[in-house]
Protein backbone atom coordinates (compact mmCIF):
# COMPACT_ATOMS: atom_id res chain seq x y z
CA UNK A 1 0.00 0.00 0.00
CA UNK A 2 1.20 3.43 -0.64
CA UNK A 3 2.33 5.85 1.75
CA UNK A 4 0.24 8.08 2.96
CA UNK A 5 0.44 11.39 1.42
CA UNK A 6 0.24 14.79 3.59
CA UNK A 7 -2.38 16.49 4.61
CA UNK A 8 -2.47 19.06 2.69
CA UNK A 9 -2.99 16.55 -0.58
CA UNK A 10 -4.85 13.41 0.78
CA UNK A 11 -7.26 14.03 -1.62
CA UNK A 12 -8.16 15.03 -4.61
CA UNK A 13 -11.44 17.44 -3.92
CA UNK A 14 -9.96 19.43 -0.91
CA UNK A 15 -9.18 22.16 -2.69
CA UNK A 16 -11.41 21.85 -6.15
CA UNK A 17 -13.92 24.29 -7.38
CA UNK A 18 -17.16 22.61 -8.90
CA UNK A 19 -15.89 23.89 -12.35
CA UNK A 20 -13.05 21.37 -12.01
CA UNK A 21 -15.52 18.77 -10.59
CA UNK A 22 -18.17 19.27 -13.87
CA UNK A 23 -14.86 18.91 -16.27
CA UNK A 24 -14.00 15.67 -14.91
CA UNK A 25 -17.26 14.31 -14.74
CA UNK A 26 -18.21 15.19 -18.37
CA UNK A 27 -15.16 13.90 -19.96
CA UNK A 28 -15.22 10.91 -17.95
CA UNK A 29 -18.58 10.31 -19.16
CA UNK A 30 -17.68 11.49 -22.77
CA UNK A 31 -16.32 7.91 -24.53
CA UNK A 32 -19.99 6.50 -23.57
CA UNK A 33 -21.42 9.71 -25.23
CA UNK A 34 -19.61 9.72 -28.62
CA UNK A 35 -19.88 6.15 -28.76
CA UNK A 36 -23.91 6.35 -28.45
CA UNK A 37 -24.16 9.70 -30.67
CA UNK A 38 -22.60 7.38 -33.23
CA UNK A 39 -24.47 4.49 -33.06
CA UNK A 40 -27.84 6.17 -33.03
CA UNK A 41 -26.77 8.76 -35.91
CA UNK A 42 -26.04 5.16 -38.36
CA UNK A 43 -28.91 3.57 -37.04
CA UNK A 44 -31.02 6.96 -38.24
CA UNK A 45 -29.58 7.28 -41.21
CA UNK A 46 -29.90 3.28 -42.22
CA UNK A 47 -34.24 3.87 -41.20
CA UNK A 48 -34.33 7.13 -42.73
CA UNK A 49 -32.81 5.68 -46.31
CA UNK A 50 -36.17 4.85 -47.86
CA UNK A 51 -37.31 8.13 -47.70
CA UNK A 52 -34.24 10.31 -47.73
CA UNK A 53 -32.04 11.36 -50.50
CA UNK A 54 -28.45 9.14 -49.89
CA UNK A 55 -26.22 12.25 -51.11
CA UNK A 56 -28.19 14.10 -48.20
CA UNK A 57 -28.18 11.69 -45.12
CA UNK A 58 -24.63 10.59 -45.86
CA UNK A 59 -23.61 14.09 -46.21
CA UNK A 60 -24.98 14.74 -42.69
CA UNK A 61 -23.67 11.76 -41.30
CA UNK A 62 -20.02 12.55 -42.12
CA UNK A 63 -20.35 16.12 -40.92
CA UNK A 64 -21.82 14.95 -38.03
CA UNK A 65 -18.69 12.09 -38.09
CA UNK A 66 -16.47 14.71 -38.35
CA UNK A 67 -17.46 16.43 -34.80
CA UNK A 68 -17.74 13.47 -32.98
CA UNK A 69 -13.96 12.67 -34.17
CA UNK A 70 -13.12 16.24 -33.33
CA UNK A 71 -14.30 15.39 -29.37
CA UNK A 72 -12.47 11.97 -29.84
CA UNK A 73 -9.35 14.08 -30.25
CA UNK A 74 -9.81 16.78 -27.53
CA UNK A 75 -10.58 13.54 -24.94
CA UNK A 76 -7.58 12.58 -26.19
CA UNK A 77 -5.64 15.51 -25.52
CA UNK A 78 -7.43 15.69 -22.13
CA UNK A 79 -6.18 12.20 -20.83
CA UNK A 80 -2.77 13.02 -21.90
CA UNK A 81 -2.90 16.23 -19.74
CA UNK A 82 -4.01 13.84 -16.71
CA UNK A 83 -5.12 16.04 -14.70
CA UNK A 84 -7.08 19.57 -13.60
CA UNK A 85 -4.60 21.23 -11.38
CA UNK A 86 -6.38 24.71 -11.11
CA UNK A 87 -9.77 26.19 -11.82
CA UNK A 88 -7.92 27.76 -14.73
CA UNK A 89 -7.36 24.94 -16.58
CA UNK A 90 -11.24 23.41 -15.66
CA UNK A 91 -12.87 26.54 -17.13
CA UNK A 92 -10.24 26.50 -20.34
CA UNK A 93 -11.34 22.29 -20.99
CA UNK A 94 -15.30 23.37 -19.80
CA UNK A 95 -15.54 25.88 -22.36
CA UNK A 96 -13.98 23.36 -25.62
CA UNK A 97 -16.57 20.65 -24.13
CA UNK A 98 -19.46 23.03 -24.22
CA UNK A 99 -18.50 24.38 -27.67
CA UNK A 100 -18.20 20.99 -28.67
CA UNK A 101 -21.42 19.66 -27.39
CA UNK A 102 -23.00 22.97 -28.76
CA UNK A 103 -21.59 22.26 -32.46
CA UNK A 104 -22.87 18.42 -32.07
CA UNK A 105 -26.61 19.67 -30.45
CA UNK A 106 -26.71 21.80 -34.08
CA UNK A 107 -25.66 18.98 -36.43
CA UNK A 108 -27.86 16.87 -34.73
CA UNK A 109 -30.79 19.47 -34.93
CA UNK A 110 -29.80 20.16 -38.91
CA UNK A 111 -30.64 16.20 -39.21
CA UNK A 112 -33.41 16.15 -37.62
CA UNK A 113 -34.69 18.90 -40.61
CA UNK A 114 -32.85 17.18 -43.27
CA UNK A 115 -33.74 13.50 -42.54
CA UNK A 116 -37.43 14.11 -41.78
CA UNK A 117 -39.92 13.51 -45.27
CA UNK A 118 -42.60 16.04 -46.54
CA UNK A 119 -45.66 14.07 -45.47
CA UNK A 120 -44.56 10.99 -44.16
CA UNK A 121 -45.42 10.85 -40.63
CA UNK A 122 -43.93 7.33 -39.45
CA UNK A 123 -41.10 8.78 -40.53
CA UNK A 124 -41.54 12.16 -38.59
CA UNK A 125 -42.29 10.35 -35.65
CA UNK A 126 -39.51 8.07 -35.50
CA UNK A 127 -37.01 10.89 -36.03
CA UNK A 128 -39.04 12.94 -33.27
CA UNK A 129 -38.49 10.05 -31.04
CA UNK A 130 -34.97 9.93 -31.65
CA UNK A 131 -33.60 13.56 -31.19
CA UNK A 132 -35.97 13.13 -28.00
CA UNK A 133 -34.44 10.20 -26.83
CA UNK A 134 -31.27 11.61 -27.31
CA UNK A 135 -31.76 15.07 -25.51
CA UNK A 136 -33.30 12.74 -22.54
CA UNK A 137 -30.07 10.51 -22.00
CA UNK A 138 -28.18 13.54 -22.37
CA UNK A 139 -29.49 15.67 -20.15
CA UNK A 140 -28.98 13.07 -17.66
CA UNK A 141 -25.33 12.44 -18.34
CA UNK A 142 -25.25 16.45 -18.70
CA UNK A 143 -27.03 17.75 -15.56
CA UNK A 144 -23.63 18.35 -13.78
CA UNK A 145 -23.60 21.17 -16.25
CA UNK A 146 -26.22 23.33 -17.10
CA UNK A 147 -24.97 25.24 -19.72
CA UNK A 148 -23.99 22.05 -21.87
CA UNK A 149 -27.74 20.77 -20.87
CA UNK A 150 -29.19 23.94 -22.52
CA UNK A 151 -26.16 23.86 -25.05
CA UNK A 152 -27.51 20.68 -26.69
CA UNK A 153 -31.11 20.12 -26.32
CA UNK A 154 -32.08 23.12 -27.45
CA UNK A 155 -30.91 22.84 -30.87
CA UNK A 156 -31.66 19.41 -31.06
CA UNK A 157 -35.49 19.90 -29.89
CA UNK A 158 -36.04 23.18 -31.34
CA UNK A 159 -35.15 21.84 -35.25
CA UNK A 160 -38.24 19.95 -34.43
CA UNK A 161 -40.50 22.39 -32.65
CA UNK A 162 -40.16 25.31 -35.09
CA UNK A 163 -40.89 23.72 -38.01
CA UNK A 164 -43.84 21.90 -36.73
CA UNK A 165 -45.09 24.70 -35.01
CA UNK A 166 -45.34 26.46 -37.96
CA UNK A 167 -47.52 23.97 -40.05
CA UNK A 168 -51.02 24.56 -40.25
CA UNK A 169 -52.38 21.47 -39.08
CA UNK A 170 -53.34 20.82 -35.88
CA UNK A 171 -51.83 16.96 -35.09
CA UNK A 172 -48.35 18.89 -36.24
CA UNK A 173 -48.95 21.59 -33.42
CA UNK A 174 -49.89 19.29 -31.32
CA UNK A 175 -46.43 17.61 -31.75
CA UNK A 176 -44.52 20.79 -31.13
CA UNK A 177 -46.58 21.64 -27.72
CA UNK A 178 -45.81 18.24 -26.27
CA UNK A 179 -41.82 18.55 -27.66
CA UNK A 180 -42.26 21.99 -25.74
CA UNK A 181 -43.39 20.67 -22.66
CA UNK A 182 -40.98 17.76 -23.19
CA UNK A 183 -37.91 20.60 -23.55
CA UNK A 184 -39.10 22.13 -20.35
CA UNK A 185 -39.57 19.19 -18.53
CA UNK A 186 -35.42 17.96 -19.73
CA UNK A 187 -34.54 21.78 -18.65
CA UNK A 188 -36.23 21.56 -15.25
CA UNK A 189 -35.29 17.98 -14.53
CA UNK A 190 -31.60 18.86 -15.40
CA UNK A 191 -31.38 21.53 -13.30
CA UNK A 192 -33.07 19.84 -10.03
CA UNK A 193 -30.29 17.01 -10.43
CA UNK A 194 -27.54 19.56 -11.26
CA UNK A 195 -28.78 21.21 -7.96
CA UNK A 196 -28.18 17.62 -6.06
CA UNK A 197 -24.90 16.89 -7.74
CA UNK A 198 -23.88 21.03 -6.75
CA UNK A 199 -24.73 19.35 -3.14
CA UNK A 200 -23.46 16.45 -3.15
CA UNK A 201 -20.13 17.59 -4.06
CA UNK A 202 -20.28 20.44 -2.09
CA UNK A 203 -20.80 18.21 0.78
CA UNK A 204 -18.15 16.12 -0.42
CA UNK A 205 -16.14 18.85 -0.57
CA UNK A 206 -16.60 19.79 2.88
CA UNK A 207 -15.97 16.09 4.20
CA UNK A 208 -12.51 16.11 2.42
CA UNK A 209 -11.66 19.92 3.82
CA UNK A 210 -12.61 18.23 7.31
CA UNK A 211 -10.57 15.00 6.77
CA UNK A 212 -7.77 17.12 5.46
CA UNK A 213 -8.00 19.35 8.68
CA UNK A 214 -8.17 16.49 11.07
CA UNK A 215 -5.18 15.01 9.38
CA UNK A 216 -2.82 17.87 9.62
CA UNK A 217 -4.05 18.78 12.98
CA UNK A 218 -2.94 15.12 13.64
CA UNK A 219 0.31 15.03 12.01
CA UNK A 220 1.03 18.30 14.20
CA UNK A 221 0.37 16.47 17.47
CA UNK A 222 2.52 15.55 20.03
CA UNK A 223 0.93 12.51 20.58
CA UNK A 224 1.30 8.97 18.70
CA UNK A 225 -1.85 8.57 16.23
CA UNK A 226 -2.54 5.72 14.02
CA UNK A 227 -5.57 5.03 12.04
CA UNK A 228 -6.95 1.55 11.24
CA UNK A 229 -8.96 0.76 7.84
CA UNK A 230 -11.86 -1.19 10.33
CA UNK A 231 -12.90 -3.86 7.59
CA UNK A 232 -8.98 -4.71 6.79
CA UNK A 233 -7.68 -3.88 10.10
CA UNK A 234 -4.78 -2.36 8.69
CA UNK A 235 -2.91 0.88 9.17
CA UNK A 236 -3.52 3.91 6.79
CA UNK A 237 -2.61 7.16 8.34
CA UNK A 238 0.00 6.79 11.15
CA UNK A 239 1.67 10.82 12.04
CA UNK A 240 5.48 10.83 12.90
CA UNK A 241 4.83 10.48 16.75
CA UNK A 242 3.58 7.22 15.79
CA UNK A 243 6.79 6.25 13.84
CA UNK A 244 8.96 7.25 16.33
CA UNK A 245 6.82 5.29 19.07
CA UNK A 246 6.97 1.79 16.72
CA UNK A 247 10.67 2.85 15.89
CA UNK A 248 9.83 2.42 11.97
CA UNK A 249 9.58 4.29 8.93
CA UNK A 250 6.58 5.25 7.78
CA UNK A 251 6.29 2.92 4.38
CA UNK A 252 7.06 0.26 7.08
CA UNK A 253 3.75 0.97 9.14
CA UNK A 254 1.08 1.65 6.54
CA UNK A 255 -1.10 -1.60 5.25
CA UNK A 256 0.66 -3.44 8.32
CA UNK A 257 -2.13 -5.37 10.96
CA UNK A 258 -2.02 -3.10 13.80
CA UNK A 259 -1.50 -6.61 16.33
CA UNK A 260 1.81 -7.51 14.97
CA UNK A 261 3.10 -4.27 17.36
CA UNK A 262 0.77 -5.82 20.37
CA UNK A 263 2.12 -8.00 22.98
CA UNK A 264 -1.06 -9.55 23.43
CA UNK A 265 -2.57 -9.61 20.03
CA UNK A 266 -6.14 -10.62 21.40
CA UNK A 267 -6.08 -7.36 22.98
CA UNK A 268 -6.92 -5.07 19.28
CA UNK A 269 -9.16 -7.84 18.72
CA UNK A 270 -11.36 -7.50 21.69
CA UNK A 271 -10.81 -3.62 21.11
CA UNK A 272 -11.89 -3.91 17.10
CA UNK A 273 -15.21 -5.53 18.10
CA UNK A 274 -16.07 -2.64 20.36
CA UNK A 275 -15.29 0.18 18.19
CA UNK A 276 -17.22 -1.80 15.82
CA UNK A 277 -20.07 -1.26 17.81
CA UNK A 278 -19.70 2.28 18.07
CA UNK A 279 -17.89 2.11 21.13
CA UNK A 280 -15.20 4.23 22.17
CA UNK A 281 -11.85 2.31 24.59
CA UNK A 282 -10.36 4.67 26.56
CA UNK A 283 -7.08 4.60 29.10
CA UNK A 284 -6.28 1.30 28.11
CA UNK A 285 -3.15 0.07 29.25
CA UNK A 286 -1.30 -1.67 26.24
CA UNK A 287 2.04 -3.73 26.28
CA UNK A 288 3.67 -3.13 22.50
CA UNK A 289 6.98 -4.83 21.41
CA UNK A 290 8.89 -4.83 18.22
CA UNK A 291 7.36 -6.72 15.47
CA UNK A 292 8.74 -10.07 14.47
CA UNK A 293 11.63 -9.65 17.84
CA UNK A 294 11.57 -8.51 21.29
CA UNK A 295 14.18 -5.99 20.86
CA UNK A 296 12.10 -3.42 22.70
CA UNK A 297 8.67 -3.45 25.23
CA UNK A 298 6.60 -0.19 25.64
CA UNK A 299 3.90 0.60 27.81
CA UNK A 300 1.49 2.83 26.54
CA UNK A 301 -2.08 4.13 27.74
CA UNK A 302 -4.15 3.79 24.62
CA UNK A 303 -7.45 5.21 23.73
CA UNK A 304 -9.88 3.95 20.60
CA UNK A 305 -12.36 5.73 19.05
CA UNK A 306 -14.75 4.95 16.00
CA UNK A 307 -14.03 7.86 12.55
CA UNK A 308 -14.71 7.66 9.41
CA UNK A 309 -11.85 8.17 6.66
CA UNK A 310 -11.85 8.25 3.18
CA UNK A 311 -15.56 7.41 3.36
CA UNK A 312 -15.01 4.09 5.09
CA UNK A 313 -15.11 3.12 8.71
CA UNK A 314 -11.66 3.24 10.74
CA UNK A 315 -10.28 3.03 14.14
CA UNK A 316 -8.44 5.92 15.31
CA UNK A 317 -5.92 5.31 18.03
CA UNK A 318 -3.80 7.39 20.28
CA UNK A 319 -1.22 6.19 22.12
CA UNK A 320 0.79 7.89 25.35
CA UNK A 321 3.84 6.55 25.91
CA UNK A 322 3.99 5.84 29.57
CA UNK A 323 7.03 3.22 29.42
CA UNK A 324 9.27 5.10 31.92
CA UNK A 325 6.69 5.80 34.34
CA UNK A 326 5.35 2.11 34.33
CA UNK A 327 9.03 0.78 34.77
CA UNK A 328 9.21 3.25 37.88
CA UNK A 329 6.00 1.82 39.14
CA UNK A 330 6.94 -1.38 38.40
CA UNK A 331 10.21 -1.30 40.65
CA UNK A 332 8.26 0.53 43.64
CA UNK A 333 5.91 -2.38 43.39
CA UNK A 334 8.80 -4.50 43.12
CA UNK A 335 10.01 -3.53 46.16
CA UNK A 336 7.45 -3.38 48.19
CA UNK A 337 6.83 -7.10 47.63
CA UNK A 338 10.43 -8.39 47.32
CA UNK A 339 13.47 -8.74 49.32
CA UNK A 340 15.96 -5.73 47.79
CA UNK A 341 19.04 -8.28 48.40
CA UNK A 342 18.20 -11.40 47.23
CA UNK A 343 15.36 -10.46 44.98
CA UNK A 344 13.28 -13.21 46.45
CA UNK A 345 9.56 -12.58 47.76
CA UNK A 346 9.50 -10.73 51.23
CA UNK A 347 6.89 -11.57 54.50
CA UNK A 348 4.29 -9.02 52.63
CA UNK A 349 4.86 -11.18 49.54
CA UNK A 350 4.64 -14.27 51.15
CA UNK A 351 1.52 -13.55 53.23
CA UNK A 352 0.08 -12.56 50.14
CA UNK A 353 1.26 -15.86 48.25
CA UNK A 354 0.37 -17.95 51.19
CA UNK A 355 -2.96 -16.73 51.34
CA UNK A 356 -4.06 -17.55 47.87
CA UNK A 357 -2.27 -20.92 47.54
CA UNK A 358 -4.42 -22.36 50.77
CA UNK A 359 -8.04 -20.48 49.40
CA UNK A 360 -7.32 -22.44 46.18
CA UNK A 361 -6.03 -25.29 47.99
CA UNK A 362 -9.13 -25.53 49.84
CA UNK A 363 -11.25 -24.89 47.28
CA UNK A 364 -9.52 -27.95 44.99
CA UNK A 365 -9.10 -30.12 48.16
CA UNK A 366 -5.21 -30.26 47.43
CA UNK A 367 -2.56 -29.74 49.81
CA UNK A 368 0.77 -27.61 50.16
CA UNK A 369 3.92 -27.58 52.53
CA UNK A 370 5.33 -24.62 53.85
CA UNK A 371 9.24 -25.00 55.07
CA UNK A 372 11.50 -23.08 57.52
CA UNK A 373 14.56 -22.30 57.05
CA UNK A 374 17.38 -20.60 58.83
CA UNK A 375 20.76 -20.61 58.59
CA UNK A 376 23.43 -21.84 61.16
CA UNK A 377 26.74 -20.73 62.14
CA UNK A 378 25.76 -17.53 59.17
CA UNK A 379 26.43 -14.97 62.44
CA UNK A 380 30.11 -15.60 62.93
CA UNK A 381 30.19 -15.67 59.45
CA UNK A 382 28.88 -11.99 59.02
CA UNK A 383 30.88 -11.05 62.28
CA UNK A 384 34.54 -11.92 61.03
CA UNK A 385 34.13 -11.18 57.23
CA UNK A 386 31.78 -8.20 58.06
CA UNK A 387 27.99 -7.15 56.02
CA UNK A 388 29.20 -6.93 52.48
CA UNK A 389 30.39 -10.59 52.37
CA UNK A 390 27.41 -11.87 54.17
CA UNK A 391 25.61 -9.83 51.92
CA UNK A 392 27.01 -12.06 49.47
CA UNK A 393 26.37 -15.38 51.21
CA UNK A 394 22.58 -14.73 51.47
CA UNK A 395 22.45 -14.19 47.78
CA UNK A 396 24.17 -17.39 47.08
CA UNK A 397 21.79 -19.16 49.36
CA UNK A 398 18.93 -18.03 48.03
CA UNK A 399 20.08 -18.90 43.88
CA UNK A 400 21.13 -22.82 45.64
CA UNK A 401 17.51 -22.52 47.36
CA UNK A 402 15.26 -21.67 44.34
CA UNK A 403 17.68 -23.98 42.16
CA UNK A 404 16.55 -27.04 44.35
CA UNK A 405 12.71 -25.47 43.14
CA UNK A 406 9.65 -26.59 40.62
CA UNK A 407 8.44 -22.75 38.53
CA UNK A 408 5.58 -23.03 40.64
CA UNK A 409 6.85 -23.30 43.92
CA UNK A 410 8.26 -19.92 46.09
CA UNK A 411 10.97 -18.98 48.19
CA UNK A 412 11.06 -16.02 50.21
CA UNK A 413 13.36 -14.24 52.41
CA UNK A 414 11.79 -12.77 55.87
CA UNK A 415 14.61 -11.06 57.29
CA UNK A 416 18.30 -11.72 58.88
CA UNK A 417 19.27 -15.33 57.32
CA UNK A 418 15.36 -16.63 58.03
CA UNK A 419 14.17 -18.56 54.22
CA UNK A 420 10.36 -19.69 53.86
CA UNK A 421 9.91 -21.81 51.09
CA UNK A 422 6.12 -22.97 50.11
CA UNK A 423 6.05 -25.95 47.77
CA UNK A 424 2.69 -25.96 46.59
CA UNK A 425 0.43 -29.14 45.54
CA UNK A 426 2.82 -31.38 47.36
CA UNK A 427 0.62 -33.12 50.58
CA UNK A 428 3.56 -35.87 51.67
CA UNK A 429 5.35 -35.43 54.37
CA UNK A 430 8.24 -37.49 52.69
CA UNK A 431 8.00 -35.51 49.80
CA UNK A 432 8.32 -32.43 52.04
CA UNK A 433 10.91 -34.07 53.44
CA UNK A 434 13.31 -34.78 50.15
CA UNK A 435 12.89 -31.60 49.30
CA UNK A 436 13.98 -30.19 52.54
CA UNK A 437 16.82 -32.71 52.60
CA UNK A 438 18.00 -31.64 48.85
CA UNK A 439 17.86 -27.83 50.07
CA UNK A 440 20.09 -28.89 53.27
CA UNK A 441 22.32 -30.61 50.86
CA UNK A 442 23.21 -27.60 48.45
CA UNK A 443 23.54 -25.46 51.93
CA UNK A 444 26.12 -27.11 53.66
CA UNK A 445 28.40 -27.37 50.67
CA UNK A 446 31.22 -24.83 50.95
CA UNK A 447 30.42 -21.10 49.09
CA UNK A 448 33.04 -19.82 47.00
CA UNK A 449 32.40 -15.60 47.98
CA UNK A 450 35.18 -13.27 47.00
CA UNK A 451 38.57 -15.47 47.35
CA UNK A 452 36.98 -17.27 50.51
CA UNK A 453 35.60 -20.74 51.04
CA UNK A 454 32.36 -20.25 53.14
CA UNK A 455 30.94 -23.37 55.21
CA UNK A 456 26.95 -22.86 56.60
CA UNK A 457 24.24 -24.89 57.02
CA UNK A 458 20.87 -24.86 57.77
CA UNK A 459 17.80 -26.03 60.17
CA UNK A 460 14.93 -26.81 58.35
CA UNK A 461 11.14 -26.91 59.94
CA UNK A 462 8.01 -28.10 57.90
CA UNK A 463 4.42 -27.74 58.20
CA UNK A 464 1.79 -29.41 55.92
CA UNK A 465 -1.50 -28.29 55.17
CA UNK A 466 -4.40 -29.24 55.97
CA UNK A 467 -2.52 -31.97 58.48
CA UNK A 468 -0.98 -29.39 60.39
CA UNK A 469 -2.92 -26.41 59.98
CA UNK A 470 -5.64 -24.37 58.08
CA UNK A 471 -4.43 -20.96 58.40
CA UNK A 472 -1.69 -19.38 57.07
CA UNK A 473 -0.62 -17.83 60.57
CA UNK A 474 -0.82 -21.36 62.43
CA UNK A 475 0.83 -23.40 59.32
CA UNK A 476 3.85 -20.50 59.88
CA UNK A 477 4.20 -20.80 63.21
CA UNK A 478 4.33 -24.54 63.36
CA UNK A 479 6.70 -24.21 60.38
CA UNK A 480 8.17 -22.21 62.45
CA UNK A 481 8.29 -24.50 66.01
CA UNK A 482 9.49 -27.70 63.47
CA UNK A 483 12.72 -25.50 62.59
CA UNK A 484 13.19 -24.46 66.23
CA UNK A 485 13.34 -28.37 67.22
CA UNK A 486 15.28 -28.73 64.17
CA UNK A 487 18.06 -26.41 65.58
CA UNK A 488 17.52 -27.82 69.09
CA UNK A 489 18.49 -31.43 67.98
CA UNK A 490 21.97 -30.30 67.03
CA UNK A 491 20.88 -28.01 63.61
CA UNK A 492 21.82 -29.08 59.82
CA UNK A 493 18.78 -31.11 59.61
CA UNK A 494 14.69 -31.59 58.80
CA UNK A 495 12.42 -31.68 60.67
CA UNK A 496 8.47 -32.47 60.32
CA UNK A 497 6.22 -30.99 62.47
CA UNK A 498 4.36 -33.32 64.87
CA UNK A 499 1.62 -32.18 67.88
CA UNK A 500 3.64 -31.43 71.31
CA UNK A 501 6.68 -30.60 69.89
CA UNK A 502 8.85 -28.20 72.06
CA UNK A 503 7.79 -24.34 71.75
CA UNK A 504 4.51 -25.40 71.16
CA UNK A 505 2.86 -23.28 73.69
CA UNK A 506 5.46 -19.94 73.10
Amino acid sequence: MKEQQPADSMNDYGDDTLQMEQARVLYSHLPSSLAMSAILAVILVVIQAPVIDADVRYGWLALLFSVLLGRTIMLIAWRRTAKIHTPADAERWLLFFRLALVLTGVFWGIGGILLVPAGDIDHTLYVAFTLAGISAGSATILAIDRKSVIGFIFPVLLSQILPLAAMDDPVSQGMAAMLSLFLLFLLLSARQTGLRLEENFNLRVKAMQNEARLLQMLESSPIATRIADLATNKVVFANSCYNDLIELPAHKIIGVHPSNYYAHPKEFTEIVKSVSKGEKVVDKLIEIRSPGSSQWIKWVLASYFPIEYHGKPAVLGWFYDITDRKLVEDEVEHEAFHDMLTGLPNRLQLHNRLHKAISNAERKQTSLSLMFIDLDKFKPVNDRFGHDIGDLLLKAVADRIVGCLRQSDMAARIGGDEFVVMLSGVGSENTATVIGEKIRHVLEMPFEIEGLTLEISSSIGIAVYPNHAQKEEDLLKRADIAMYNAKAGGRNSVVTYAPGMQGEGN
